[in-house]
């Protein structure tokens, strides 16, 4: 799928906060105009998020993953919900919300984003899509949020672990009983899972065992007046057929309290991999004015001084094109020569190598 997305298939931010968080992107360097060195640019990564809306619809519910990019059971779980059929409900998506983390397939290429939401300054690099995510939590208005992570250990086995559990920031926020809904999630998620849950109760508000807790996404939501759980399936299960699989039995018992319905669910988590897109991805260069596509690893020699930009990329979502070596925060600069490695999120797909 191209990353332009029809706008239908999109929740429609508020016009003047997006161009508002659109006007802080990082500038180009300044180069020489006779610079014999090539010239790059590649494409903005997409801040993607799709609104699923059923005829019979009381509830929304907001499903963010990626904000961790090395936490690929979460988006993936999350990325696989977008092509499903909504039989009941309304959901809004966003898979990937931290897209440089995840190609990078590190926890925070600029930083931890989940510590960003309470505060954060606009030369961070973050700022655009922390801001892009709030806007889009203020504008939708959802009834809950569930933020998806894959997170380290077993919760049940060693309280200092946070994987296979429901953490919540208190057993009641205002008028919020978080404890309820995460302990009827855990034990009729449970029932399905070889892994069992627990939940985890932060005590953000009441206590500074973790503090950091303000600062993170389902704390700024609460504040907000947001309702917010968070999820984390274990970073030491075996697959990540498994994580995905963890997430989306969770999620089952969550859409249940939401009145919301998706007609592959059952099957999705039966079988998880059948239902993970893997396109092969297709990049489009433009060198020196001339269009040229690529599929497979490649090889090209430019003259001196030429202009190489990325133009597009097709695929699966999650398919992208990150120079190697270089800050993936820019979008252009000068180089000598440059690897290219395509990839479908973590996963490396091909190679271009470009020199004069």
């Amino acid at each position: 799928m191209v990353y332009n997305y029809k706008k239908s298939e999109r929740q429609k931010l508020d016009r003047r906060k997006f161009l508002k968080v659109s006007s802080i992107m990082s500038a180009t360097p300044l180069f020489a105009k006779n610079d014999e060195r090539l010239f790059f640019k590649f494409p903005k990564k997409p801040f993607e998020y799709y609104h699923k809306k059923s005829k019979n619809s009381k509830f929304k519910v907001m499903l963010i993953g990626g904000i961790h990019g090395n936490e690929p059971g979460a988006y993936k779980a999350a990325d696989m919900l977008v092509n499903a059929t909504l039989k009941k409900g309304e959901l809004l998506i966003i898979p990937r919300s931290n897209f440089t983390s995840i190609l990078a397939d590190v926890r925070g290429y600029n930083g931890d984003m989940n510590r960003k939401f309470s505060a954060i300054s606009k030369k961070d690099p973050d700022y655009y899509y922390v801001n892009l995510l709030k806007s889009a939590i203020l504008d939708y208005k959802p009834d809950v949020v569930i933020s998806m992570h894959d997170g380290y250990g077993f919760y049940i086995k060693n309280k200092r672990a946070w994987g296979q559990s429901i953490v919540i920031d208190e057993k009641k926020y205002k008028n919020f009983n978080l404890f309820s809904e995460a302990n009827f999630v855990k034990n009729h998620a449970n029932i399905y899972l070889k892994y069992k849950l627990g939940v985890n109760n932060t005590k953000t508000f009441s206590s500074h065992i973790h503090d950091e807790q303000k600062k993170a996404l389902t704390g700024w939501c609460l504040e907000n007046g947001v309702k917010a759980f968070c999820i984390e399936a274990s970073k030491q299960l075996p697959s990540l057929k498994e994580k995905i699989r963890t997430h989306l039995v969770i999620l089952r018992e969550f859409f249940k309290l939401y009145d919301v319905e998706v007609a592959e669910m059952d099957a999705m988590i039966k079988h998880p991999e059948k239902f993970v897109s893997d396109i092969m991805p297709l990049v489009e260069l433009e060198i020196n004015g001339k269009k040229e596509k690529i599929f497979a690893s490649k090889n090209i020699k430019v003259p001196k001084g030429s202009e190489i930009i990325v133009c597009n990329i097709k695929g699966s979502r999650g398919s992208f094109a990150i120079p190697m070596g270089v800050n993936l925060n820019w979008t252009s600069f000068h180089a000598k020569k440059l690897n290219i490695t395509v990839k479908n999120d973590f996963e490396k797909k091909f190679n271009i190598k470009i020199w004069s």
